[in-house]
């Protein structure tokens, strides 16, 4: 779960920074029902891993899918123990979590394409893509595909991440 809550903080927070005064294209404050389905690629000297992972919102179950050089893949199912939810607040306009500021990363000003937002973050370790976009009156959508540069040749791992996550609006937050 606490890969999740970090998951959303990183996407919500590039959203801020990638909308500056815009905010049609974030949830505004509230408690989200969760879902996530995301890829990790890691292309190393030596091997390259694929990891595939789908987070259920209603029932809070985890399934992963890993595969090693085309190998056949390994399956494992944590089952939930209720709902994957977080309470979002509101998202300051034109801020990068402090993580990422202090990595070096740069915010674009995001630009509306076809419906949804979408910015580019540079960063020194690689960059970040992220897409966002109202699907109904309830529920939102934050794409990310995320890339750390590696060097193959000198033995560091180039990993490739794509993400989708959907917030669907079920309350306010307590406390």
């Amino acid at each position: 779960m606490k890969r999740i809550l970090i998951g959303i903080a990183v996407g919500l927070g590039f959203a801020g920074a990638a909308l500056a005064a815009d905010t049609r294209y974030l949830p505004p404050p509230g408690l989200y029902k969760v879902d996530i389905v995301g890829g990790l690629k890691v292309q190393s000297p030596t091997h390259t891993l694929e990891r595939n992972d789908t987070y259920d919102g209603a029932s809070g179950s985890i399934s992963s899918e890993y595969k090693r050089d085309g190998g056949s893949p390994a399956k494992n199912v944590i089952p939930g123990t209720g709902p994957h939810r977080t309470c979002i607040g509101p998202t300051p306009p034109g801020a990068l979590p402090k993580g990422l500021a202090i990595d070096g990363c740069k915010a674009t000003k995001g630009q509306v394409v076809n419906g949804e937002m979408v910015a580019l973050h540079t960063c020194p370790w690689g960059s970040m893509k992220i897409h966002l976009r109202q699907v109904d009156a309830k529920t939102w959508q934050t794409s990310v595909e995320r890339v750390q540069n590696g060097n193959v040749e000198a033995g560091t791992a180039r990993n490739e991440q794509k993400t989708v996550m959907r917030l669907t609006r079920v309350g306010d937050c307590k406390g």
